[in-house]
């Protein structure tokens, strides 16, 4: 399966972008990914309620267009394309791209090796955009974000996983020698503010401690801050234990 390259010139990348240009980290992604989100929120959080979730909130349908940023090994690009709409995959990896492509189930998926902060399409071009915890190590998460919105059409929907900054000194504390390797903890009211700027409403959100799990919907123009965001700026970085409408 042809991996087309899509890379810009002179980008930019942190210590932890770089180091999924090494072999071995692609080889070992699939084993952390599976159980990553029961180690971060210290419950049963497997990676089958995780994709029930992008299933549910995405409503992915037949003849839709997604675009899947920092797809990895490709499990959010398997998950939209059963539903018989057309995945664009894309990472900066092209060993992970390798690893995507040789687990098979690819129908309905093109992996491309792009970087967010340059994506090389035009506006209005996708129906959804689903990112995983690929956010926690962009190097400008306010250009991604802006790429984002650019590229999804009106009425998109944008599903975000995501390590959110803690609100706890001690919390702070133990993320901050991450972020020398330039792991990013986006503040979820941040994030908010961002995309209400670009037109995007928040939707729906759930909390799992340092988990994050965010829907936003593109409107035609921006909004006012509205109760969703409210509710999202009380609750930045707070675990949760039920969904916030």
């Amino acid at each position: 399966m042809t991996i087309e390259k899509k890379m810009p010139q002179n980008a930019t990348y942190t210590l932890a972008q770089s180091s999924n240009f090494l072999p071995l980290t692609a080889q070992l992604y699939d084993l952390w990914r599976e159980r990553s989100l029961s180690l971060l929120t210290r419950e049963n959080f497997s990676l089958e309620r995780e994709f029930a979730l992008l299933s549910e909130w995405i409503q992915p349908q037949t003849n839709q267009t997604f675009l899947d940023v920092g797809t990895s090994t490709g499990n959010y690009a398997r998950v939209l394309a059963r539903s018989g709409g057309m995945v664009t995959a894309i990472d900066i990896s092209k060993h992970m791209l390798e690893k995507a492509t040789a687990r098979g189930n690819n129908q309905n998926i093109v992996y491309e090796q792009a970087n967010v902060e340059y994506l090389p399409y035009p506006d209005s071009s996708f129906d959804g955009i689903v990112v995983g915890a690929s956010l926690n190590e962009f190097h400008n998460t306010t250009r991604a974000l802006e790429q984002m919105a650019r590229v999804l059409k009106p009425d998109g929907k944008l599903f975000m996983m995501y390590l959110c900054e803690s609100d706890t000194g001690f919390g702070r504390l133990v993320q901050a020698p991450f972020k020398l390797s330039g792991v990013r903890f986006p503040n979820r009211q941040q994030v908010a503010q961002t995309l209400q700027g670009l037109g995007l409403q928040a939707s729906r959100a759930e909390v799992r401690r340092a988990i994050a799990i965010e829907l936003y919907v593109k409107t035609e123009k921006p909004l006012e801050t509205t109760q969703a965001e409210r509710t999202l700026a009380r609750t930045a970085g707070k675990p949760a234990r039920e969904p916030i409408a």
